[in-house]
């Protein structure tokens, strides 16, 4: 494999032993007076600055990109654009968690396992990208999922943070072990892991295996009624990773399900009847996701503003299950999917990290009481409308060129197929999509009426002072939202490319 290419995956995994290290070390340093945690900060920040960079360069590069691809030869790692973008959009948002705990671990033990376990959750996530095999995928799958479960639980002393680490634990550990059995079926019955095994196959041993894989990969996307464990997972864990967990961890659940239907069956050998189930079982997602986030603000003990959130990344995984069940020509189904996960990535991830900053500041994850919030800091206010708005699919959003591209690709899946069913199956796809992005959207209207329109109902009404590295975080997100909205075809124009 190219040198060059390793270096996403070592600087990482390496960096994260380094960081591990060093907090070994940590009192063994104090005594030289040698800030420990700066150090961590620092490197951890050009860590996830080096990966990022790598990947940008081979996206935005063609010529080198083909460099990279003339290196690839079948063996346990692929590379092209589909991988470039997919890291680049993970490491990015690390970059930006990394930035952003540069004030919020301030004063918490253990920073160094903690941004270790973030570089080690990265390795894995790349490796789930860039896997030529099952095994492959499986190794980085099993990586990261380890590391996700202990940075739920890494504020261990907070109520339910154990409690929402295990039932994750238990849940992806059922999806895993399904994986794991069809990739064993796999090999038993085809004599190879690669993916293009079944690739012809019609067999009903085929379909099992990949209603196996479909199933196990779905756990991890948090996919209809096996999403359990989403938003005690989110609520619990401290909100740096909370939106790495809905913005790239069960990205990873997508990705699994893309890599079995279009590289070990490849949409040739698909029946277009597989492909209606995947988009309907996306739409199914949507609706149950919408169905919980209205349920949270019928609730009388507490209104969970995490858990909405958790609960709305639901809805989001349906668009991009839609989109990759679509079957669309020239691969538009699974660029509109991607570009999706980058949107979001980003809307969800800067929600997320802007709740860090509420529950600080109010001591509290009710979001009663943060009514008018958006009032006592414009920065706030700021950051809240061109996140949800984006999340809502509002225009000038990349939210909006996102949720366009689903819907475009969905509708294209059936007005190219043969049998006139299919093609008012998309119509009633693409109607359910829009029905169910008005519904999120009233929920997210309903949030910023609540937080930045009504007015403060409590006795402090001051200003919210947000440390320095926390407001250049979201400032970076909220920016990059508003660009990519007006012009999409920044990105959209690298997506094309993929095939």
């Amino acid at each position: 494999m190219n040198p060059y290419l390793s270096l996403i995956l070592i600087i990482p995994i390496a960096g994260a032993g380094l960081l591990a290290l060093f907090e070994q070390l940590k009192k063994f340093l104090a005594k030289w007076k040698i800030c420990t945690d700066c150090i961590n900060h620092a490197l951890a920040s050009i860590i996830a600055l080096g990966v990022f960079g790598l990947s940008i360069v081979a996206a935005f590069v063609p010529s080198f990109l083909t460099w990279l691809e003339s290196f690839y030869n079948g063996g346990l790692l692929r590379f092209g654009q589909l991988e470039a973008v997919l890291i680049a959009i993970f490491s990015f948002l690390v970059l930006m968690v990394t930035i952003f705990s540069v004030n919020y671990m301030k004063g918490k033990n253990g920073i160094g396992y903690y941004y270790a376990l973030i570089f080690t959750l990265l390795t894995g996530l790349s490796t789930v990208t860039m896997a030529n095999n099952f095994i492959t995928l499986f190794v980085g799958w099993e990586l990261f999922a380890l590391s996700a479960y202990v940075l739920v639980s890494f504020e261990r002393a907070k109520r339910g943070a154990v409690e929402a680490s295990m039932k994750y634990f238990i849940m992806s550990t059922a999806g895993s072990m399904l994986v794991l059995l069809a990739t064993a079926l796999t090999y038993g019955i085809y004599g190879t892991v690669e993916y293009t095994a079944i690739a012809a196959s019609t067999t009903p041993i085929a379909a099992i295996i990949m209603a196996l894989f479909v199933v196990g990969f779905a756990v991890t996307a948090a996919m209809l009624l096996l999403n359990a464990w989403l938003p005690d997972a989110h609520s619990s864990a401290p909100s740096t990773i909370s939106a790495l967990l809905s913005g790239i961890v069960v990205k990873a659940g997508a990705i699994g399900i893309y890599r079995t239907l279009y590289f070990a069956f490849s949409p040739a050998a698909l029946s277009a009847a597989t492909g209606a189930v995947v988009s309907w079982l996306g739409i199914l997602t949507m609706i149950e996701g919408n169905f919980l986030v209205f349920a949270q603000f019928k609730r009388k003990d507490i209104v969970d503003f995490k858990r909405i959130l958790a609960y709305s990344t639901t809805v989001h995984l349906g668009y991009i299950i839609l989109g990759i069940g679509s079957m669309a020509p020239d691969a538009l189904g699974v660029q509109a999917s991607v570009f999706h996960i980058l949107t979001h990535s980003l809307g969800k991830g800067g929600l997320f990290l802007l709740s860090g900053v509420l529950i600080t500041a109010l001591g509290s994850r009710d979001m009663r009481k943060m009514i008018g919030i958006g009032r006592r800091s414009p920065f706030i206010g700021i950051v809240l409308t061109v996140g949800l708005l984006s999340l809502g699919g509002i225009p000038i959003t990349a939210g909006f060129a996102s949720k366009l591209m689903v819907i475009l690709a969905t509708f294209n899946g059936g007005a190219n197929a043969v049998n006139p069913l299919m093609f008012i199956n998309s119509i009633l796809l693409v109607i359910m999509a829009i029905i169910n992005s008005l519904l999120a959207l009233g929920g997210y209207l309903y949030i910023l009426k609540k937080m930045l329109f009504d007015e403060p109902d409590g006795e402090d009404t001051g200003k919210i002072k947000i440390p320095i590295f926390q407001k250049i975080a979201l400032a970076i997100i909220v920016v990059v939202l508003i660009v990519l909205g007006l012009w999409p075809d920044l990105i959209v124009s690298k997506i094309a490319l993929i095939v």
